[in-house]
């Protein structure tokens, strides 16, 4: 049996090679190349062919400490600390403080970080085919490692790991790497055959809640319509950079204009847009991907003032399922945060691990960090009312 490695720093590069292991949205190339197009550091793939067919693949982001939260190993285990204190006792608190605030005062020698992971679809970065054995995912944590010594990267990471995904886990754990939750993805499974019996499917009093939502949503005038994605233009970038801003990110229009333009110019599965307009009026959109039965709701837009009308609920819910029940969706994929109000919606919780391998001299401070951060992540997520998968 013969093994090689391709390693590239453009999806574009390797495509043909990566493309026959990428089964999920956000491993698709276009996806990848949309991705890198926002990446402020360097993108590192790697595809594993044994006899010339691919077996195994991974994409590494190097991530500084301004990077994105969510992808960021050492923010998680630092910055979590003010929002994690609710699920923590005094005593954990304090011991938290302390771990944080030693890994804090080091961040100089804990970037720049070499993280694997999906872009925005909180699945990590290593790929294995179908019937790969556990010597593709030995050969890949290696060609991760080697990346890291090669570049110089201080922090190594795998992360959102499925929790179920033992094998990848447990050859992680095995290597030093430090696992942690921080997220998990909050999944609407839609087996009904139409909206009252999604609406019957959730206890009382959540139908009743729901009827509200869409009776003031009708009363205010506004109405959903789909649009194709070539339709896609300055009022939805306007709405987009609103949106991100209302939720603490510092966003441009000028960025969300540039991210509609990656968008259309790389087509990834089956791209669509939700509206809500009032008359000629854009209130509200939603880019979704169909792939694999599946919908994936990511860009959204929403204007000032409707918070009466829910028209966030009406777009990305009631919309959502109302199309997904219509052409026979099974899944609705809706990421994680904002718990309550997907559990209250009927979504089930898939957790996610994160493994971390940080300089040895750091090792004390980063597992207690690590532990106390998953204990918090876990309650945090624990305590909602969650739909079985």
């Amino acid at each position: 049996m013969t093994t090689g490695l391709r390693v590239a720093n453009r999806i574009s590069q390797i495509a043909e090679f990566w493309k026959p292991l990428a089964d999920e949205l956000y491993a698709l190339p276009n996806w990848l190349q949309t991705a890198e197009q926002r990446s402020a550091g360097a993108c590192h793939y790697a595809v594993l062919r044994r006899d010339g067919s691919p077996v195994g693949a991974l994409v590494g982001y190097e991530t500084l400490p301004d990077s994105w939260f969510f992808t960021n190993p050492v923010a998680l285990l630092t910055q979590s600390t003010s929002t994690l204190e609710p699920f923590l006792d005094e005593t954990e608190r304090s011991e938290l403080l302390a771990a944080a605030g030693q890994l804090t005062q080091a961040q100089e020698r804990l970037y720049p970080a070499l993280v694997s992971v999906l872009p925005s679809g909180y699945l990590p970065g290593l790929l294995r085919g179908a019937g790969a054995d556990g010597t593709v995912t030995e050969q890949l944590a290696d060609e991760l490692g080697r990346l890291a010594d090669e570049h110089g990267y201080a922090t190594t990471a795998v992360m959102h790991v499925r929790e179920e995904d033992t094998d990848l886990r447990e050859r992680l754990v095995g290597r030093g790497y430090l696992p942690f939750a921080s997220v998990g993805d909050c999944v609407l499974h839609t087996p009904w055959d139409d909206f009252d019996d999604y609406l019957a499917s959730l206890t009382s009093p959540r139908p009743n809640r729901i009827r509200r939502e869409i009776r003031s949503f009708t009363e205010s005038g506004a109405v959903l319509r789909e649009t194709p994605l070539n339709a896609l233009g300055e009022e939805h970038a306007r709405l987009h950079a609103l949106h991100m801003r209302r939720y603490g990110h510092e966003a441009e229009v000028a960025a969300s204009r540039q991210l509609i333009a990656n968008i259309q110019a790389h087509p990834t599965g089956r791209g669509r847009v939700l509206e809500a307009r009032r008359g000629d009026e854009l209130v509200g959109f939603v880019v979704f991907y169909e792939l694999g039965q599946t919908f994936h709701p990511k860009m959204i837009g929403i204007a000032e003032g409707e918070k009466r009308a829910f028209t966030y609920f009406n777009l990305t819910y009631y919309g959502l399922i109302r199309i997904a029940l219509a052409e026979g969706i099974r899944c609705i994929g809706y990421g994680p945060e904002a718990y309550e109000a997907k559990a209250l919606r009927g979504c089930s919780l898939e957790r996610r691990v994160n493994h971390v391998l940080v300089p040895r001299e750091f090792r004390g401070p980063a597992t207690r960090a690590a532990e106390l951060v998953d204990r918090a992540y876990r309650r945090r997520m624990d305590r909602h009312d969650w739909a079985r998968g």
